[in-house]
């Protein structure tokens, strides 16, 4: 049962992150915006569009938001405890700061445990929603929806990777088909593909026959190649999820497919596993900005703001390059989705340490003292 303490710090953080969450959502309301900033100029977007649009992107907007928040109003609640000697008055009260701190560690473990639900049971199918209502009804592109950068799993066998899409050309390009139901599996690449009745049209490839050990035994280039596809493959082409469409079950389900293929795994599992580490972050800040929030108490609210867009920029730059990493292979997948949360918890456990007493950065003595000089007069 919540003690008085508890739901007192508790109440201290719920406003700034109301107000936080709110104040995010609208900074990413505004760049969707401006992504259909030329759109709207040209009355191309109708404005039922633009409403169910936000209303689809508002799950993925709150993952975003919710760890930020948390951020924010550890730093101003702790903040302003600390600034209104409230903080003080409970430790001359017995308590440590690690009691007066579980109920902020409290509220990151609720925020977290918020964001991943809503980012496993709301945001696959909201996301898919977003992006098929930008293709038809903003954008109006009669081009099938292929996607992009996804390996994906197809009947008979076949497994399809497309690096990317030209809507402008309306073709896809670095096309890769994987082959298991063959005496020896086969590998095509194609720089080009276009869909046509019944077939993926390749251009400009390589087909490879590979051995039991994966070697190959046989290569051959070609200008043009017609693969045959049933219906089922070309509607599977046309409509496999992205990770973000994917919950964390689901995305399991297909790395467990992409290991068993052959297939380069990396970049999925890291999908996989930020898909655990996103969430958490929430947690992570709370831990590591409670402590900070007791050193930047003298300095108001706009410090805490202030401190708490650097930590941000910080924590994405540091999140977003592990990642990269991760998936190109210098990282194993694991590290490279939590990363950032890793580093950053390192950093609440010094801190922790520090106002607790348990570790003093000690400053280098100071020199001796210079001798003053007799000033002599004429």
């Amino acid at each position: 049962m919540p003690s008085l303490l508890d739901r007192y710090v508790v109440r201290e953080l719920v406003s700034p992150f109301l107000a936080g969450t709110f104040a995010f959502l609208v900074v990413l309301i505004g760049d969707i915006l401006y992504v259909l900033a030329e759109y709207l100029a040209r009355g191309q977007v109708p404005l039922w569009a633009l409403l169910r649009l936000f209303f689809y992107k508002l799950p993925h907007m709150l993952v975003l938001t919710f760890p930020v928040s948390a951020l924010l109003a550890t730093l101003l609640g702790v903040g302003r405890l600390a600034k209104d000697g409230e903080v003080t008055a409970l430790r001359m009260a017995g308590l440590s700061l690690t009691r007066v701190f579980v109920p902020v560690a409290g509220f990151g473990l609720a925020v977290s445990a918020l964001s991943f639900s809503v980012n496993e049971y709301l945001t696959p199918a909201a996301n898919r929603k977003a992006d098929q209502l930008v293709r038809n009804a903003i954008f109006r592109d009669a081009f099938p929806n292929v996607r992009e950068d996804v390996f994906f799993r197809a009947p008979d066998s076949r497994y399809f990777y497309v690096r990317r899409v030209d809507y402008n050309t309306r073709t896809l390009q670095g096309v890769m088909v994987y082959e298991t139901g063959r005496p020896f599996p086969r590998l095509i690449t194609a720089q080009r593909a276009s869909l046509q009745e019944g077939k993926l049209h390749l251009e400009d490839g390589v087909v490879r026959e590979l051995d039991a050990q994966g070697f190959t035994t046989y290569e051959a280039g070609f200008r043009e190649l017609d693969l045959q596809m049933g219906a089922e493959q070309q509607g599977l082409l046309l409509q496999q999820k992205t990770p973000n469409e994917m919950s964390a079950a689901e995305l399991r389900r297909h790395l467990d497919q992409l290991r068993q293929s052959g297939v380069d795994p990396n970049p999925v599992a890291v999908d996989y596993y930020f898909k655990f580490a996103a969430p958490a972050a929430a947690l992570i800040f709370a831990f590591m900005s409670a402590p900070l929030g007791l050193a930047f108490a003298r300095g108001g609210r706009y410090t805490g703001v202030g401190v708490a867009i650097a930590l941000v920029f910080v924590y994405y730059a540091v999140m977003n390059t592990a990642r990269a990493w991760a998936k190109a292979g210098a990282f194993p997948p694991f590290l490279g989705a939590w990363a950032a949360n890793l580093v950053f918890l390192a950093v609440g456990v010094v801190l922790y340490a520090y106002v607790e007493g348990l570790v003093v950065f000690r400053r280098p003595p100071a020199g001796p003292p210079v001798a003053a000089r007799p000033v002599e007069t004429s």
